[in-house]
């Protein structure tokens, strides 16, 4: 044994130059452990949703009551009393005549009864009572029904079925001078 040193110190000393040969390897695992960056947890990508399908428009219908069939030498059931009026989908814009612009008339109130067939489209235009022969009421007459034609509604169902209706049409034209 070792001259002045006890066992029990040599135990210790040779357990001490054990530990303190087996701790920087501990310590520099851990501390090299610790200063290097994580990765960031990757969050799972989102799914990703398929797109949201528009619902198609539902296509505007009026749907009238059970009523009986039309009366023979009827073409259409009448909107108010009969059925309800079905709503505008399309208009058209009237094109004045210029001539009949400028006149001492500001505007001019139109009547017409037209026949909507089973598509929405008019089919028939009616001028109610005896329009005038003097210009520039042919003219404005004739531009109001070119407009007319052009409108669309919404189909009237009666009875499970497409139905034509009859509706009065009333017409305000303005005829004062365009501003340019």
């Amino acid at each position: 044994m070792m001259a002045g040193f006890p066992r029990a110190g040599v135990a210790l000393l040779l357990s001490c130059a054990l530990l303190m040969s087996a701790v920087p390897a501990f310590w520099v695992a851990t501390a090299s452990a610790a200063t290097k960056k994580k990765a960031p947890a990757r969050k799972p990508a989102p799914k990703k949703k398929p797109p949201r399908k528009k619902p198609a428009p539902k296509k505007k219908r009026v749907v009238g009551l059970d009523l009986p069939p039309l009366p023979p030498g009827r073409t259409c059931y009448r909107v108010g009393s009969e059925v309800p009026e079905p709503p505008l989908i399309k208009s058209a814009e009237i094109q004045v005549p210029e001539k009949a612009r400028g006149s001492a008339l500001k505007s001019v109130l139109l009547v017409y009864e037209v026949t909507i067939d089973k598509s929405g489209r008019i089919s028939e235009v009616k001028t109610l009572g005896a329009p005038p022969k003097e210009s520039p009421w042919p003219e404005l007459h004739d531009a109001a029904i070119e407009a007319l034609k052009q409108y669309k509604y919404a189909k009237t169902i009666v009875r499970g079925a497409a139905a034509a209706v009859c509706l009065i049409v009333s017409l305000n034209i303005d005829l004062r001078s365009e501003a340019k």
